[in-house]
């Protein structure tokens, strides 16, 4: 119809579980307002979990277009811990130490390395997947194509974290295989479904931190540097290759506040033989603590930000 457009309220375009009021006005004047389903409900949830899981598949489907480079991520993560334990072995002259053992009560390197580095290509999901899942539509020239979509932005980037979790599991059961088979891992067995729960608080918590970067994004654009300077800071803070007793007493009490800390302190505590946990307290309440606090802030900040982004008009400036 001649004279016809549409407008979209932008502003109060809601996140997650909300979608908005389209108004089609003609010739200035409001002809009809078509009202979505709003808030939190079963109809709303199932559509996000929808958008979510096809941002998913979209992820598998262009990086399984480049089979090559797909293989070397999965083998990525072992290739960057062999140097680690290399240079440990050769360091103290065998698989055990006695310093080690007086600081944690077990002197398995190997072991204490591994359990340690598995979880770095996690943050590594947070800090890169999650958080460039917005630049990387930019790339593609699709960004404003998807925020126009009534469905939350938010969707974007939950999808790349669900791919990239699956795709940095599969790293770490080749990395485990490989480090099991060439060197051998002291693990407890019967721990593995208690770690696995700290390992998945651990995640919800380190996907509120991936929504807040992936808000830095929105702004800064080539937000790489902030985002390597988050990375860094979160790895030296994580007990990956050393005990936490080793840093100074500020750092340690810094470490509380991300995830990694505490989680790779209770992990070790329920897969390795006579460790003695670094951090005092209740493991499980402090990062559900942690999930909790990063989760909201991670989406009031990524609120703030994309209003503010789309009252400046920058959203397409690349």
């Amino acid at each position: 119809m001649d004279g016809e457009e549409n407008e979209e309220d932008g502003d109060n375009k809601p996140l997650l579980g909300e979608m908005y009021v389209s108004k089609t006005r003609i010739k200035g004047h409001r002809l009809r307002e078509t009202k979505c389903p709003t808030g939190f409900n079963w109809t709303n949830l199932k559509a996000e979990l929808r958008a979510i899981w096809e941002c998913n598949v979209k992820a598998w489907k262009i990086e399984l277009a480049y089979p090559i480079s797909f293989l070397r991520q999965c083998f990525s993560p072992l290739i960057m811990l062999l140097p680690f334990l290399i240079y440990g072995l050769v360091l103290i002259g065998g698989r055990y130490s006695e310093n080690l053992e007086q600081l944690v009560g077990t002197g398995d390197v190997v072991t204490f390395i591994f359990t340690g580095y598995m979880i770095m290509g996690f943050i590594g999901t947070a800090v890169w997947a999650m958080g460039f899942s917005i630049r990387r539509e930019q790339w593609f020239g699709t960004l404003e194509s998807i925020f126009v979509t009534p469905t939350s932005r938010l969707s974007l980037v939950l999808g790349m974290a669900l791919h990239s979790t699956v795709h940095q599991s599969l790293g770490t059961a080749i990395e485990f295989a490989a480090i099991y088979l060439i060197f051998g891992l002291a693990l407890n067995v019967g721990g593995i479904l208690p770690a696995l729960g700290i390992f998945a608080l651990m995640m919800l918590a380190l996907y509120g931190f991936g929504i807040l970067v992936s808000a830095l994004s929105l702004v800064l654009k080539e937000g790489w540097i902030v985002a390597e300077g988050l990375h860094s800071i979160m790895m030296i803070l994580s007990p990956v290759a050393y005990p936490l007793v080793v840093l100074p007493t500020i750092a340690q009490q810094a470490s509380a506040v991300f995830p990694t800390a505490p989680a790779l302190v209770g992990m070790r505590a329920f897969l390795m033989e006579n460790y003695t946990p670094e951090v005092i307290g209740n493991i499980f309440l402090h990062l559900l603590a942690l999930d909790i606090a990063w989760i909201l802030f991670g989406i009031f900040v990524f609120h703030l930000t994309d209003i503010y982004v789309r009252k400046r008009g920058s959203l397409e400036k690349y």
